[in-house]
């Protein structure tokens, strides 16, 4: 009877312990399989941002709002998003930068400058997952040369050139719909 017990203990040990690492490898494949599916869930929103950004390049109705300002020295400035952008509607642009933030200096009464006129360039070219745009927008400025890059759903970078010769300043932010965006337009020149 005490050999039938002593098995049985034993016997129950051993369900128990692989019972307990059975438990154990479940739960590893869970949470790994959470993280695959997380990912999968990531890629699928990425796609669709990437879809929506797409349309309103091709419907040439956009705002790219920075947060970021880098001029071709190499500073670099956090600057605010309603003072700073790229706007597109229906073939007018209006570029404005205002990193000093500042009321009364600039040309534009933002701390900055602002461009207004007309789009006589708007080239969109696709490459994989991104998409570049060369816009050439026209004002009492000059002529800006303005190269697009969006990538990873709708992050974006703006390169402009020509207003002053050679690379002026760089805007990094997001694409976004133009209802989607709080900006402020200072006076253009």
């Amino acid at each position: 009877m005490k050999t039938r017990i002593f098995v049985f203990s034993i016997l129950m040990m051993f369900v128990l312990s692989t019972s307990v690492q059975m438990l154990a490898q479940e739960r590893k494949q869970t949470k790994k399989e959470r993280k695959e599916a997380k990912k999968e869930q990531q890629k699928k929103e990425q796609a669709a941002l990437f879809e929506i950004t797409k349309q309103l390049i091709k419907d040439s109705a956009f705002v790219v709002a920075a947060d970021r300002i880098a001029f071709k020295q190499g500073q670099s400035f956090t600057v605010s998003q309603t003072l700073n952008f790229l706007r597109v509607y229906k073939g007018e642009g209006v570029l404005q930068i205002a990193p000093i933030n500042s009321p009364n200096l600039g040309a534009n009464g933002l701390g900055g400058v602002t461009m207004k006129g007309p789009l006589t360039q708007y080239e969109i070219t696709e490459k994989g997952n991104n998409i570049y745009v060369r816009i050439t927008l026209k004002g009492t400025l000059g002529t800006a040369m303005i190269n697009l890059s969006v990538y990873g759903g709708n992050n974006a970078v703006v390169d402009v050139s020509g207003l002053f010769s050679g690379k002026a300043f760089t805007l990094y932010g997001q694409l976004e719909h133009l209802n989607d965006v709080r900006i402020f337009e200072g006076t253009s020149y």
